[in-house]
């Protein structure tokens, strides 16, 4: 004896297109845009969009700070036992020699 299975009904990809264009309050007016208007658009949008990377790369450590500040405690050798470290530190010309990243915008004027 076969088995008879309820179908769901398929909302192909035109309905599902049509289903975000009014949830989104597209209108056929509204979804044209003129070349110029939608050039400057996409150019402000990739620009900000660079903006935006360029600080997340440049502020976000991704979770670094754990494993080099937690677990390494990197910090306590640059700095060195006379500065509340651990050893001998790193000079300021040392650890530019070797990578260290200065913020210049971060220091004060002195």
């Amino acid at each position: 004896m076969a088995h008879a299975t309820k179908r769901k009904p398929r909302v192909g990809w035109v309905g599902a297109s049509c289903a975000v264009a009014l949830v989104c309050g597209a209108t056929p007016s509204s979804a044209q845009t003129s070349g110029a208007a939608f050039d400057t658009a996409a150019t402000n949008h990739a620009t900000q969009m660079l903006k935006d990377g360029r600080k997340i790369f440049r502020f976000e450590t991704f979770g670094s700070e754990a494993f080099w500040g937690d677990t390494l405690e990197l910090h306590k050798a640059i700095a060195g036992a006379k500065n509340g470290g651990v050893g001998p530190g790193v000079s300021p010309k040392a650890a530019l020699a070797v990578g260290l990243k200065v913020d210049a915008d971060a220091l004060s004027e002195a």
